[in-house]
């Protein structure tokens, strides 16, 4: 339980050099103390506080949680919703706020060299670079300094996975500022609230949330970056020091008196600026002349809301939508190895131990299988690669979800498959896991949302032959075309040699179509 300082204080300053979390300060308006109750415990593994212990004049009491509403006029005018479609937004997407963005949600393995502060680097550009991270001591300070060894490997395995989502949304607003290395932007905590959901949190009080605010801010805050960068093009190798990704500007709180005279915090602002990163990563006018990156993905809504959901239950889960968040955003090949994915979501030391240690595959199997199956929930349909992941060695959810809804349909099916060689229900192989080691995802059908993130390569060459344009696909033309010609879903999968899965999403609207399939539907349906 927080503390607080009553008006018959008499500044005799025994208090302040008790306190082991720095929660009592000076107030800077008027002569005296205050308790910030974000920072201030009630020192749990004591009887007494310290400061409470030293107080001569009982000055220090327990805040009393605060009832009724809060003035939302003394919080400062909200700035614009970054989401103005109410759907997605752009964002920063550039390697340092990717790796930054990797470090919050996978906490990889950090290096220390003997009393030199703790490390994390990444090799870029096959080694031709680098970026090299470490820990602020105080996110607030000007001159930031790094945290000890010691310090800095508590704070690392204290990384919540949200902060990444705080990390995204500053990374979300740098993108509307023209020179974000130069400007500030503010955020109070009634916007973060809203973006992460928290302001639909009942089991939370409003000091609750705030402290979690204010934690994550920090956290997202404290990493350090320096990078050595190879030339690409037109644009020249360059360095740069030591430097935050964000810039944590000043901290305001916003207090309430009750009716005894004492302040309740109703609300936090945070004024961030990016850092010398974005100069080179995120500079629209040096990138008409190609001397800078201007680097950008899209950041769907949804995505905070999913990790802000389900961190807890499926931790790998989350992990893989945020690393993919930003793989998915390059062009190229997306196909990705089931080992890749493993790293990614639980870490070397995990799947190392499933392969070594007895019984440990089958734990992580069960939670990986779980975890793929969440972000197929989400909207990131797995597409399996039918040489290297085939359908006995694929997730029994995949595979159930080809059983109809229709009952006489799922009956047929049933039936069917008791006739085939390899049966739904049959176990898995044995070599299941050493098979899984060699298997491969071609890419995710990706939602609309995510369809954005995705940037396509501009072909260099003009192509001799291009696909005539047509009118697209929708899913109502589809649905009624299946009925017209008295198909069932199935009917028609097997015509077209996909899953009956595959045409019920199609018919929702939740997946798009590829150029192939739209040509193979009308060819099909006579469309």
């Amino acid at each position: 339980m927080a503390y607080t300082i009553k008006n018959n204080c008499i500044l005799c300053d025994s208090c302040q050099p008790q306190c082991p979390n720095g929660a009592i300060k000076p107030d800077t308006e008027q002569e005296g103390y205050w308790i910030d109750p974000t920072l201030c415990d009630g020192c749990p593994d004591l009887a007494v506080p310290r400061c409470v212990e030293v107080c001569s004049t009982d000055s220090l009491i327990p805040l009393q949680p605060k009832k009724g509403r809060r003035k939302s006029s003394l919080l400062p005018p909200a700035i614009p919703n970054i989401f103005l479609n109410g759907k997605t937004t752009p964002f920063a997407s550039s390697m340092v706020i990717w790796e930054a963005c990797n470090l919050l949600a996978q906490r990889p393995p950090w290096q220390t060299e003997g009393d030199n502060p703790l490390f994390y680097t990444r090799p870029v550009h096959r080694g031709r670079g680098e970026l090299r991270f470490r820990l602020a001591m105080d996110p607030e300070s000007t001159s930031p300094v790094p945290m000890p060894p010691e310090e800095a490997t508590i704070a690392v395995s204290q990384f919540d996975i949200r902060a990444a989502c705080i990390h995204l949304i500053f990374a979300a607003h740098a993108v509307t500022l023209d020179c974000p290395w130069e400007q500030e932007f503010v955020l109070n905590d009634q916007h973060i609230e809203k973006y992460l959901g928290l302001d639909k949190r009942k089991d939370l009080t409003k000091l609750d949330r705030l402290t979690l605010i204010k934690s994550l801010v920090h956290q997202s805050c404290q990493l350090l970056v320096a990078l050595d960068w190879p030339r690409q093009g037109k644009v020249g190798a360059f360095s740069l020091d030591e430097h935050p990704i964000w810039h944590l500007i000043d901290t305001q709180y916003y207090f309430e008196k009750d009716s005894q005279g004492y302040r309740h915090l109703i609300g936090l602002g945070f004024t961030v600026k990016a850092g010398v990163w974005a100069r080179h990563f995120l500079n629209k006018q040096d990138y008409r002349s190609q001397t800078t990156f201007y680097q950008y993905g899209t950041l769907p809504q949804s995505l905070l809301a999913e990790v802000m959901g389900s961190w807890q239950q499926h931790e790998g889960a989350i992990r893989l939508l945020l690393w993919l968040l930003f793989k998915l955003r390059l062009g190229g090949d997306h196909r990705l190895t089931i080992r890749t994915l493993l790293r990614i979501a639980y870490g070397e030391t995990k799947v190392a131990e499933a392969t070594t240690v007895r019984g440990a595959h089958k734990r992580l199997l069960k939670t990986f299988e779980s975890d793929l199956e969440t972000i197929c929930n989400y909207g990131l349909r797995p597409l399996f690669d039918p040489d290297t992941y085939p359908a006995e060695i694929q997730p029994l959810w995949v595979r159930a979800a080809h059983i109809p809804d229709d009952v006489d349909a799922a009956l047929d099916f049933w039936i069917d498959d008791a006739k085939q060689t390899q049966s739904l229900t049959d176990s898995a192989p044995k070599d299941k896991w050493q098979r899984l080691m060699n298997a491969r995802i071609l890419g995710f059908e990706l939602s609309e949302q995510w369809q954005h993130t995705v940037r396509h390569r501009t072909p260099k060459r003009r192509q001799a032959r291009s696909a005539p344009r047509t009118e697209r696909l929708s899913a109502g033309m589809i649905k009624a075309a299946r009925q017209r010609h008295n198909f069932t879903q199935r009917a028609l999968a097997e015509r077209l040699g996909k899953s009956q899965s595959w045409v019920r999403d199609i018919e929702n609207g939740r997946f798009s179509l590829s150029y192939h399939d739209q040509l193979l539907l009308r060819q099909t349906l006579a469309i």
